[in-house]
């Protein structure tokens, strides 16, 4: 779990690096904004790309 958890966090960690010191105690506040960001267009890409298919269907 923790390992999930850790691969989760890299890309809102590396995100926030950007824009705040990793010494800076607001560092990891922000880093759990994007990664609630993050989460959220995550869900929202995995409800509504489904029902965009690109791909035609089978046709008989």
């Amino acid at each position: 779990m923790p390992l999930i958890v850790n691969l989760l966090l890299l890309i809102p960690s590396l995100i926030a690096g950007w824009f705040v010191s990793k010494e800076d105690p607001r560092y990891w506040v922000i880093a759990l904004v994007i990664a609630l960001v993050f989460l959220a267009l995550s869900i929202v890409a995995a409800m509504y790309i489904p029902s965009m298919r690109i791909w035609p269907r089978n046709r008989k």
